[in-house]
């Protein structure tokens, strides 16, 4: 690391303030069907990208090549881009290291299990997914992906850290069949560390899943109560998170533009982002340009307290970053993100929400929600799931189309469950809304 920072600073011209951003990953990823070995990838990718600036231009480049003149060929390209770009005062570094805070979390354990012993846990996972129920017949695919991730950054006006993080996740498609229908389900978890995974509440919840979808009968057209099931919120919620963004704001592109301090959802809706969160998909003692992370409350009890800020944002619109630049990789510049973003739980049980009504649709699952506008709110989507009538199961439905404005949805919600769980960096307890329409 040391030799290439030796190697970009030889060959920036000093009228140039420059950032070097190195990252090594390495990735294995399993995968299983019919419990036998389906695919083993193994694969490590290292690169560097660059930035620079001058009088508020900002120039960028990036090399997976890291002998020497490939890094003067990248600094050199980095430097032209900057000459042609536009100025903008919201371009800048950060020019002071870190705040102390917790370490990156990196899971030794994990990473010294053997790759035979993390293939004989995914096949374990689907022999679990069979055995809880006779009606699951296999599974499409189970997979364990693992992630070792290195960072190292530096740029000449003072910043510089180093992080070496883990990253786990586990995806199943499960098949069930009963008197010659089908119904395929699938639920993954994710975790920093492997032992954290949380492999049995997912197989429990893609049997549960597969199963109550079989045998669907029609549904009418009517508004209804409905209960988002706690993935199915989450992914929600997944769909629409660029609305708190700082960049969505600058550019005009959120429905909550001009609402700070204003009632946007039930008082029962409480979001954060939380980057500090204990053992969070997306924790990190900072984000992508040095700036501690914390805890951002974004909704307080249906009240929109703010939103969420890189360096440049924060910058553009006057005000604090909030530790949310991010990274894809060394070929992305920084940008606005979210880290561990959730709908905050109360402490109400499925059971609960599903008997408050006496007639209720619990969602099971979602299709289509890569066509939501995040700039309105607005969503028509597919959906499948279970009517519940005086707390029992009447049938199952599939192909049912619910549709409306998502901060109109959180409006009317009237209980939050205390399910809290996370997929990846997006989580949610199970909602109750007092109606929805839901299209037969």
């Amino acid at each position: 690391m040391e030799d290439i920072k030796k190697l970009v600073s030889k060959y920036v011209k000093a009228s140039f303030d420059y950032e070097l951003y190195l990252e090594i990953t390495n990735r294995q990823l399993i995968e299983v069907s019919d419990e036998k070995l389906e695919n083993l990838v193994k694969a490590k990718e290292a690169g560097l990208g660059v930035r620079v600036l001058k009088e508020n231009r900002m120039g960028f480049a990036y090399t997976t090549d890291l002998k020497e003149d490939a890094i003067k060929d990248c600094v050199e390209r980095a430097m032209e881009i900057c000459e042609l770009t536009p100025p903008d005062e919201g371009f800048s570094f950060n020019c002071q290291k870190p705040e102390e805070g917790p370490p990156c979390l990196y899971d030794d354990e994990g990473v010294s299990v053997p790759t035979e012993d993390k293939v004989e846990l995914v096949i374990s996972i689907e022999k679990n997914a069979k055995s809880l129920d006779n009606r699951i017949k296999g599974v499409r695919k189970v997979s364990l992906s693992e992630k070792h991730l290195e960072t190292y950054c530096y740029n000449s006006c003072g910043l510089e850290y180093y992080c070496k993080s883990t990253f786990y996740r586990s995806l199943i498609s499960a098949l069930a069949e009963e008197k010659g229908d089908a119904s395929i389900s699938y639920d993954y978890r994710a975790s920093r560390r492997l032992k954290e995974l949380d492999l049995d509440g997912m197989v429990k919840d893609v049997v549960f899943k597969a199963t109550s979808l079989l045998h669907p009968e029609s549904y009418e057209t009517k508004v209804v109560p409905v209960i988002l099931f706690r993935d199915v919120s989450a992914s929600l919620l997944e769909a629409f998170g660029s609305i708190f963004l700082g960049e969505a704001l600058l550019k005009d592109r959120t429905p909550l533009r001009g609402k700070v301090g204003e009632s946007v959802c039930s008082d029962e809706i409480s979001i954060i982002d939380d980057g500090t969160l204990s053992g969070g998909y997306m924790s990190f003692p900072f984000d992508a340009e040095g700036i501690k992370t914390k805890r951002n409350v974004l909704v307080d009890r249906g009240v929109l307290s703010g939103f969420l800020h890189s360096l440049y944002t924060a910058k553009k619109l006057k005000t604090e970053p909030t530790g949310n630049s991010l990274r894809d990789s060394f070929k992305s510049l920084p940008a606005c993100g979210i880290t561990n973003l959730y709908i905050d739980k109360k402490d109400a049980k499925l059971e609960d929400l599903i008997g408050s009504y006496e007639e209720v649709f619990l969602v099971l699952d979602l299709m289509g929600l890569h066509t939501v506008d995040p700039v309105s709110g607005d969503f028509s989507l597919g959906a499948s799931g279970i009517i519940y009538k005086r707390g029992q199961k009447e049938k199952s439905v599939r192909g049912v189309t619910i549709s409306g404005n998502v901060l109109e949805l959180w409006k009317s919600v009237v209980k939050v469950g205390g399910d809290l769980t996370f997929y990846g960096n997006v989580g949610s307890p199970s909602l109750l809304i007092e109606k929805l329409t839901v299209g037969g």
